[in-house]
């Protein structure tokens, strides 16, 4: 046991260096800067969801987008128009998202595979249509001026500033996740993924238990809405879009679903990927826009699925032994 402790210790203590060295790295690396160093932080948190959710429960959902948009619109509403303050505003869309998905668990549940994940992906889809419908949250037009995020007195307004705040929460997220999934109440998740049937013979209340872990979900995907619009002060449709769900969905697969490690894992690659397209796909394909990246993103998936079904974590895990 104290061996086990210590090796967790150690593995949280190395994600802390590697964090820490990014700023560094990536100032002087071809196609990262901070900005790119930012979105790799909040998709992490956003797809660290889906580790409990899909990893470990096997519920496919494609609805993270939808709690990254609540949570991004719940904040930028709240501190543009009631005058809250940022922290308090991401807090509220965090508690909001939860709320939602436990309620909205009570009728998907009732459902499971692939008509769970079209289910979800319909609620993000319906989700963003009405956000871009309503005059309450700026329509197509989105909420724009957003303040940035603010602690204790002090202004996250540049990057570097932004980055620190996020790879902190990163890094609390995944400490709490990956304490939580060696809980008991984590092996029940994962004994109900495995035989739901075997495990509620054992007392195990699989319901319960599914929309608990989905509204964690839902408030991590909230989590990172909130400190995104606060970081580009501005929030609009494309939050919610099929886009966003398809992109946390391959950074959880590629990443690893099995594990914590597995979304800063999937974020770094599959963004790196995408800056990468971005930067060589109009030189080999002229003409050549942003759309492209979802195909990216497809060929990734698949190809993932094929020959790493474990993702990069399980690649990288196997490979030390």
């Amino acid at each position: 046991m104290t061996l086990l402790l210590r090796s967790r210790w150690t593995g949280y203590a190395a994600f802390l260096v590697v964090l820490l060295l990014v700023p560094a790295i990536f100032t002087r690396v071809p196609f990262y800067t901070m900005s790119v160093a930012v979105l790799m932080g909040l998709q992490a948190i956003t797809a660290l969801g889906l580790v409990p959710l899909t990893g470990h429960g096997r519920l496919i959902s494609l609805g993270q987008a939808a709690f990254y948009g609540i949570g991004g619109y719940t904040s930028a509403l709240l501190t543009t128009r009631v005058g809250l303050a940022p922290a308090l505003g991401v807090l509220a869309g965090v508690v909001l998202a939860a709320g939602v998905a436990w309620l909205l668990g009570r009728l998907l549940f009732r459902v499971q595979g692939h008509y769970l994940a079209l289910a979800t992906l319909s609620f993000g889809l319906m989700l963003g249509f009405l956000f871009a419908q309503l005059p309450l949250t700026g329509a197509t037009s989105g909420i724009t001026s957003v303040p940035s995020m603010s602690l204790f007195g002090f202004q996250f307004t540049s990057d570097v500033d932004t980055y620190y705040l996020v790879a902190a929460v990163l890094l609390i997220a995944v400490v709490l996740v990956d304490t939580l999934l060696r809980s008991p109440v984590g092996r029940a998740l994962t004994a109900v993924g495995d035989s739901p049937v075997a495990a509620a013979a054992s007392g195990v209340s699989i319901s319960a238990l599914r929309r608990g872990t989905f509204a964690l979900a839902a408030a991590l995907a909230a989590l990172g809405g909130g400190l995104y619009v606060h970081w580009t002060s501005y929030a609009d449709p494309s939050m919610l879009g099929l886009l966003n769900s398809v992109q946390l969905l391959v950074v959880a697969v590629v990443g690893g679903l099995r594990t914590v490690w597995g979304a800063p894992l999937g974020a770094l690659v599959v963004l790196s990927l995408s800056e990468a397209t971005k930067t060589l796909l109009p030189h080999l394909i002229p003409g050549a826009s942003g759309n492209y990246e979802i195909v990216v993103y497809g060929a990734v998936l698949v190809l993932v699925v094929l020959f790493l079904p474990n993702g990069v974590a399980g690649l990288i895990r196997n490979r030390s032994k």
